[in-house]
């Protein structure tokens, strides 16, 4: 995060795409992190203090205020703390996908994984998904041209969101239905180096998903077929670095680069 904040200090004064200072870009960066990793957002005061901010606490309370303007932030109810919106997830995620890396114990452990798991090549796409959904605590999904997946319904059992839930299951329940149109929306779609690509719900005009998910897919080579792999799950999850790191390795353990 640190490495993200410095690298962002030295952009021009106002980013050209998000029209975001870059103080504004590094305490929105702050805020989404505290709320991906720890379910809640922080005062200013605190803020201030846990990352070392030049600047007072008044001064980010304004900023927070400029920030719901331009739609990053957004406050529940009156006087209630500022909670980032699906478009400072974006922002964030993108930023995330575009440097993770993971750990070499990580991708140890994921490749003896994946290793045991090629011993049964017939059940190996339906195994890797519930290895995905597993890492994440997420809903997952696989599919090629013949066949398609899905697992880890659990973690939508007990939504508040239940229009959406269902929204989401009807979505996997006709997965053979939309993985061509997913495919064909994917091909313009912003991938990182290693095949990652993300879809928010509020941009989405073909796949049928709840309002507040997201999904991320990667397309990998699974026994010499084009395979997509990926997960649906609600943006803060996203954004915990894991999530995107488990889904790097997988894509580039199956893809042979690591």
């Amino acid at each position: 995060y640190q490495n993200h904040m410095s690298k962002s200090l030295k952009k021009s004064r106002i980013d050209s795409e998000t029209n975001l200072t870059p103080r504004q870009r590094n305490l929105l960066f702050a805020v989404v992190k505290e709320y991906c990793e720890f379910g809640n957002t922080v005062s200013s005061q605190d803020l201030k203090a846990k990352y070392n901010f030049d600047i007072s606490p008044a001064t980010i309370r304004n900023e927070f205020i400029n920030l719901r303007k331009l739609n990053y932030l957004y406050q529940p109810f009156t006087n209630a703390s500022s909670q980032p919106t699906e478009k400072a997830f974006k922002l964030f995620i993108n930023q995330l996908v575009a440097g993770v890396q993971i750990t070499s114990k990580q991708q140890h452990e994921l490749r003896r994984q994946i290793t045991e798991l090629e011993s049964r090549q017939e059940s190996m796409q339906k195994e890797i998904s519930k290895l995905l959904a597993l890492e994440t605590d997420s809903v997952s999904f696989a599919f090629n041209d013949q066949t398609e997946s899905y697992t880890g319904l659990k973690h939508l059992m007990g939504e508040p969101k239940s229009d959406e839930a269902s929204q989401i299951l009807d979505f996997l329940e006709n997965l053979d239905q939309h993985k061509q149109l997913f495919l064909e929306h994917n091909q313009g779609t912003p991938k990182n180096k290693s095949g990652i690509t993300t879809i928010f719900s509020g941009e989405n005009p073909i796949l049928p998903l709840g309002n507040g998910y997201a999904i991320v897919a990667t397309e990998t080579m699974l026994n010499n077929q084009k395979t997509v792999f990926g997960i649906i799950t609600q943006p803060h999850i996203i954004g915990r670095k894991k999530t995107l790191q488990i889904i790097n390795a997988i894509t580039e353990i199956l893809n042979g680069k690591i």
